[in-house]
């Protein structure tokens, strides 16, 4: 089969490899249509010279990717409520997505089915808004966002793009996009944001406080940076915080800071929360309410993928999803 293989720092080639066969029962293996790259892992893991920080897994050579749509093909023997063609989205902490194939362990990921007529690239992404929802949700499956609620996301980037879709599903009264640069501004107001506003300018928060007539009940982190200090000026005590990003710290060390604040992280963020997120997200998709289109700025053939890595690390002005066609009908 033909696969995205990184072989060293920003090297990767299409090559042919050896089919994925099924090894445990409880494995399904699924023909990969459509993939998604996901621009904090994948460029993480392909512009350097250690993956194995950032993706214990993986260490050179490597298949690319952990976004993806595809059919089911194969089924192991425990594996049930799925059957030979049906179209599948997943969340699951493994890589390997881009490919002709890809195994999914169903014991460990959070897997589902979606209707023919979910939009294919909408399928593609799903892994990481499952992935973003997943945060969402408490272990009796009530929702960190109520009917109500005003909620602040830090990060324009596509994990806050859809963090506002989500945040809207779930009923939010008044949302507010916070981030830096010009086009994502603009698309936190498409996707559903009352408001977006800078963050390198000065007196943001006072102006959120204005705008929200208060503080907001939620604050989601999507920046991948260090907005903790930010977070806490911004919030109430008893504000819900939900930390999506990939910071340059571990959060365990700022739990001291929060708490002095009054805030938590939630706890609950495993595979049991995926699959309640999961059943959600495609009942969101299912509904055609959804709205995860415009997050998507390109669409490149599978040949194109290094272009692809390279828009979404060098060309964050102008690129925010990019969609892979890997084995199209």
């Amino acid at each position: 089969m033909k696969a995205v293989v990184v072989k060293g720092n920003c090297d990767l080639e299409i090559m042919e490899i050896g089919e994925p066969q099924i090894i445990k029962d409880t494995q399904m293996k699924i023909h990969v249509t459509t993939g998604a790259i996901c621009n904090t892992t994948d460029n993480k893991i392909y512009a350097t010279d250690t993956p194995e920080k950032d993706w214990p897994n993986d260490r050179f050579p490597f298949i690319l990717g952990h976004e993806c749509t595809g059919r089911v093909v194969e089924l192991g023997k425990a594996v049930k409520g799925f059957e030979i063609g049906d179209r599948v989205v997943y969340w699951t902490v493994n890589g390997r997505a881009f490919a002709d194939y890809l195994l999914i362990d169903t014991e460990e990921a959070a897997v589902g089915k979606v209707n023919e007529d979910a939009p294919e690239d909408v399928a593609a992404m799903m892994e990481m808004v499952i992935g973003s929802a997943r945060l969402l949700f408490r272990p009796d499956g009530t929702p960190l966002i109520r009917k109500g609620d005003k909620v602040a996301v830090y990060g324009l980037g596509p994990a806050g793009l859809i963090y506002h879709r989500l945040a809207r599903m779930m009923g939010a009264a008044k949302l507010c996009g916070i981030g830096r640069r010009k086009l994502r501004l603009e698309k936190s107001l498409e996707m559903g944001a009352d408001f977006s506003l800078n963050s390198q300018e000065s007196g943001y928060i006072d102006e959120i406080h204005k705008r929200f007539e208060g503080h907001p009940d939620v604050i989601i982190d999507a920046t991948g940076g260090d907005v903790v200090r930010e977070m806490i000026a911004l919030g109430a005590p008893d504000a819900r915080i939900i930390a999506y990003g990939v910071p340059p710290f571990q959060w365990s060390d700022r739990y001291p800071e929060l708490e002095s604040a009054g805030m938590r992280l939630p706890e609950f963020t495993g595979t049991d929360s995926a699959r309640i997120a999961l059943a959600h997200c495609v009942e969101w998709l299912h509904s055609g309410k959804f709205g995860l289109e415009p997050i998507i700025s390109h669409r490149l053939p599978i040949s194109q993928i290094a272009r692809g890595l390279d828009m979404c690390r060098l060309e964050r002005d102008t690129t925010l999803k990019v969609i892979v066609s890997i084995n199209q009908p």
